[in-house]
């Protein structure tokens, strides 16, 4: 995140976004492993599909919010 920017502008998050964010906390995940996380970490009650997850995270990526890695397996973005 760049360092002139202030956290609060990123509130509120969007149930996506903090799922996201509390998946990402554990450490670098692919988009379908996030998605596991997430209904495993709230028993099924929080669910994010294919467009709502990689929207937010293209979203969040363009805001900076989050960073891309890219790993050994070149078809997987981290």
């Amino acid at each position: 995140m760049k360092d002139n920017v202030d956290p609060e502008s990123f509130l509120p998050l969007t149930p996506a976004k903090f799922h996201i964010l509390l998946a990402l906390a554990r450490g670098e995940q692919h988009g379908y492993a996030i998605m596991v996380d997430v209904e495993a970490r709230t028993g099924g009650s929080f669910t994010l599909g294919p467009g709502t997850l990689y929207g937010s995270i293209k979203r969040m990526l363009q805001s900076e919010l989050i960073e891309e890695i890219l790993g050994d397996d070149p078809r997987r973005k981290y």
